[in-house]
């Protein structure tokens, strides 16, 4: 039996994330400063007051502002 190959390339609507991306922005995350603490609070506060999936609406709607407003 010969399964089909899935397609893993991703597409115009793909972000990609690399690994030092996320290290960083762990990083950023457990910081200790003033930075640090702010994007502690924006997070428990976005934990404690939307859903799952209002928590991921925000997370990408972000990621495209950030997307189409790059300097690059």
């Amino acid at each position: 039996m010969s399964l089909t190959p899935i397609d893993l390339t991703g597409g115009k609507s793909v972000y990609c994330f690399n690994q030092h991306q996320l290290d960083q922005a762990q990083r950023l995350y457990r910081e200790e400063s003033p930075g640090g603490e702010k994007i502690r609070e924006a997070v428990n506060r976005l934990e404690s007051d939307y859903s799952r999936n209002e928590q991921a609406t925000i997370a990408f709607t972000i990621i495209e502002h950030l997307n189409q407003t790059s300097e690059f």
